[in-house]
């Protein structure tokens, strides 16, 4: 069997379980361990009944690149390749998340220890295949590690930035589209204007003229993106909320067996059988296409003597689109519909590729304080990837993660919705403050989050 087609067995779409509530996990501190292997007889002796360090389903092994010592032990993935892989159905995972072998079942054929991207399923002295089941949820080496290396949580108890950002993204939509009838590129508040840098550029350029009162308009929105990145189309943007409400839909309305990731595979593949035609329009999916945009809009207001782009400015249509004057802009609101569409494909697509006044914000979100970092200590990597998931913008880098590494997320394509930061049980993704630090590949996989990446992988995930 080649690994090709062992990698195509064992992960299938319809092997997915996502229990309802929080699942305990076992994490490992490599900063922590002295290498003592108490872990592995404690575990090895709850089978034998006297220290067995070579029947443990947990075992620790130095790390020469790295120094220190690594773990390997079951992660209890979400998506276990282990389970598709098993011919004699002898593996389950029952709604506590945990990955179990039946032993009445198991037939020890090692194809599950062959299918795990961490060699985790591991055959005994006897021959026999085991795993870790977490001891049912009491794990003994955790309360037999003298350097508190091993830790046993259920994550994070509640999550509650989506509960904050909804809310505030209503309220925006609600100001910005009802209250404040008009458009987004410029408005008042009292005695503050505020105005739109996208569209504040392109005046500068249509009227060929300075004026100090729009620059002061626009520095409201220019200082939240000096302060907070792109935060502003994560939280505040209409379009930007009409977006996330199409992706709901969308996820409401998929069939139960395309989860995300098997959405990705299945339009991945059909892309490879597209006609060629439509496969030369892949060089759309560019994340620089947007400064283009910015760069055409610019260009086309100074010959056109006018703000070109936003008379088509989608973020400025929904803000025209509430009361009579909708009525007179039957053509100019089919622009919602068609751009919303593109969500099908993939999340935000037009706030990843085409959206200038994004592109603006990114500009300046550039020298912002505030990053999201992906810490390799309590990161899961193979097991979990939800805050790749999660992720619309699809910026968060997995084969980083897979390669437990340290990681960063692209301030300039952040929009800071900080889904990655609630959904993560472990609390590995963080919002960090300060001058943001880049992570360089290391020529090996660093093995210092849970355990070090087996021989036999070969390329990243394949679910």
């Amino acid at each position: 069997m080649t690994a090709a087609s062992l990698q195509e067995i064992t992960a299938p779409a319809k092997v997915r379980h996502r229990p309802a509530k929080r699942l305990g996990t076992l994490l490992f501190h490599p900063e922590r361990c002295s290498g003592c292997g108490l872990c592995q007889s404690v575990c090895g002796g709850r089978s034998k009944g006297t220290a067995s360090p070579g029947e443990g389903s947990i075992q620790i092994a130095p790390s020469p690149l790295q120094g220190g010592s690594f773990a390997v032990f079951c992660q209890h993935c979400l998506t276990p390749r282990c389970l598709a892989a098993c011919p004699q159905g002898a593996i389950s995972r029952k709604k506590d998340g945990i990955v179990r072998i039946n032993k009445a079942l198991c037939v020890n054929c090692g194809l599950c220890q062959a299918s795990c991207t961490e060699a985790a399923p591991m055959r005994t002295f006897s021959g026999a295949i085991q795993k870790c089941d977490l001891c049912d949820g009491a794990p003994q080496c955790v309360m037999a590690c003298p350097q508190k290396t091993l830790e046993y949580t259920s994550g994070k108890s509640m999550r509650w930035i989506g509960w904050l950002r909804w809310p505030i993204q209503a309220l925006a939509f609600l100001l910005l589209v009802v209250v404040l009838v008009g458009t987004f590129c410029s408005f008042s508040i009292a005695a503050f204007n505020i105005s739109c840098p996208t569209g504040v550029l392109q005046n500068i350029f249509s009227a060929r003229t300075l004026l100090l009162t729009s620059l002061t308009a626009a520095l409201a929105l220019v200082a939240l993106a000096l302060v907070a990145g792109r935060a502003f189309c994560g939280w505040i943007c209409p379009f930007g909320f009409v977006l996330d409400i199409v992706g709901k839909t969308i996820s409401l309305v998929a069939p139960p067996k395309y989860p995300d990731k098997a959405r990705k595979r299945f339009l991945s593949r059909a892309g490879e059988h597209m006609p060629k035609q439509v496969q030369q329009f892949s060089f759309l999916a560019n994340r620089n296409n947007k400064y283009g945009v910015l760069a055409g809009s610019v260009v086309a207001s100074a010959a056109a003597g006018n703000q070109a782009f936003c008379t088509i400015c989608p973020i400025g249509i929904v803000c025209r689109s509430y009361g009579l004057q909708s009525t007179l802009a039957g053509a100019e609101l089919a622009v919602i519909p068609m751009i919303a569409a593109m969500d099908i494909g993939a999340k935000r697509s037009w706030c990843r590729y085409f959206c200038p006044v994004g592109a603006t914000f990114a500009l300046f979100a550039k020298v912002s304080p505030v990053y999201i970092e992906i810490g390799a200590d309590r990161c899961k990597k193979f097991s979990c990837k939800r805050c790749a998931e999660v992720c619309p913008m699809g910026i968060v880098p997995e084969a980083t993660l897979q390669a437990g590494e340290k990681t960063t997320v692209s301030k300039q394509e952040c929009i800071m919705c900080l889904r990655c930061v609630d959904v993560c049980p472990h609390k590995a993704a963080k919002l960090r403050f300060g001058r943001q630090k880049t992570f360089a590949p290391a020529d090996a996989p660093a093995c210092t989050a849970s355990a070090a990446p087996p021989a036999h992988e070969t390329t990243g995930d394949p679910a």
